[in-house]
């Protein structure tokens, strides 16, 4: 497994960002490379903003069918360029940045750059993006939005959304529940502030305990609750991941294809193949990834289709080559079914 893929799963994010584990549609227009906002007064207490400007944007942009590079191979290609994680970065360097991912042979290829920075002075926040060509000489006008901090789920809405059309994606195309924005009634931002730092601390156990903080400010939360369940699956802590979910209010955008998938695995190791089948099904409706082949790979080990087995891991490995349960579960197959002399 390449360096970066084990930093991937080690995250175990959409994200994952998790989302590196994500298949996307053929009809993506884009890929995006969205670095974190730049700070105009920077404080330690809100770096988390930073990033979770960054991240909710990215979650608009795959929900409105497009691609973007995950946060962890962005900080695994500014670990190569030796540019501290955290550090502010210039145009001059965040275009170096774009230059190295569009140079390099693994992973996503941007052809697109977003750019953002704020301000927070008296709970009063000020925040722009723009949209900057890698793949010629352009750049789309700075989107801005202010409003009250209490407002940032909505206010990245609106910016993700101005962004992209910006950059001519817009009507129906344009994911509208990300980050518990629509929800109604008042979500409290300290839950949205827990799930961002579990999202982007490097220890699985402080990760673990935001998840479940802020699961607690905002029961059910929906994102929260999958990541903080897909964190104790690959910790192999079944009987906590489904109890998780149990709680779930919904499912949680844009990953409803990743969530189907876990559920299904929860349910395959729980030797309810059924269930796992039919999580199977909801996943591929929502989108194909590599993630629902394994899983209808080990559904078809079950039931004794070695054939079949062989081949959703094929679609697995087109998918994404570097997944890391692929080979395990193909050595399963070959040892139970070695090849006919």
């Amino acid at each position: 497994m390449s360096p970066r893929r084990a930093w991937r799963w080690a995250l175990a994010l959409a994200a994952c960002l998790l989302p590196a584990c994500v298949g996307f549609s053929a009809e993506a227009a884009h890929t995006y490379l969205i670095l974190p906002f730049e700070d105009s007064a920077p404080d330690g207490s809100r770096d988390w903003l930073q990033e979770a400007m960054a991240l909710s944007l990215a979650d608009y942009f795959l929900g409105s069918g497009q691609r973007v590079v995950p946060r962890e191979d962005r900080l695994s290609a500014m670990e190569e360029m030796e540019l501290p994680s955290g550090a502010p970065l210039t145009l001059a360097t965040s275009l170096r940045l774009g230059k190295h991912f569009r140079s390099g042979d693994e992973g996503l290829v941007p052809d697109r750059l977003v750019v953002g920075k704020f301000s927070l002075d008296k709970g009063q926040l000020a925040m722009a993006a723009r949209v900057l060509r890698l793949d010629a000489n352009g750049a789309a006008p700075w989107r801005e939005e202010s409003g009250s901090l209490k407002d940032l789920l909505r206010l990245q809405k609106s910016l993700a959304h101005a962004l992209l059309r910006s950059d001519g994606i817009g009507g129906s195309k344009l994911a509208s529940h990300s980050d518990n924005a629509d929800s109604g009634g008042a979500f409290p931002l300290v839950a949205y502030e827990n799930y961002i730092r579990g999202l982007i601390d490097s220890s699985s156990p402080k990760q673990i305990s935001y998840l479940r903080k802020a699961i607690e400010q905002s029961p059910g939360y929906p994102k929260a609750s999958f990541q903080l369940a897909r964190i104790l699956a690959h910790a192999g802590k079944r009987q906590e991941a489904e109890a998780a979910l149990k709680g779930i209010a919904g499912e949680p955008d844009p990953y409803s294809a990743e969530y189907h998938s876990l559920k299904g695995t929860l349910e395959l190791d729980a030797g309810r193949l059924s269930e796992a089948e039919a999580q199977a099904r909801l996943s591929l409706a929502a989108r194909e990834t590599s993630e629902v082949h394994v899983l209808l790979a080990r559904i078809a080990r079950a039931q004794a289709d070695p054939t079949r087995a062989l081949q959703e891991l094929d679609r697995a490995e087109a998918l994404d080559p570097d997944n890391p349960d692929i080979a395990p579960v193909r050595r399963q197959i070959q040892k139970e079914s070695p090849p006919r002399s």
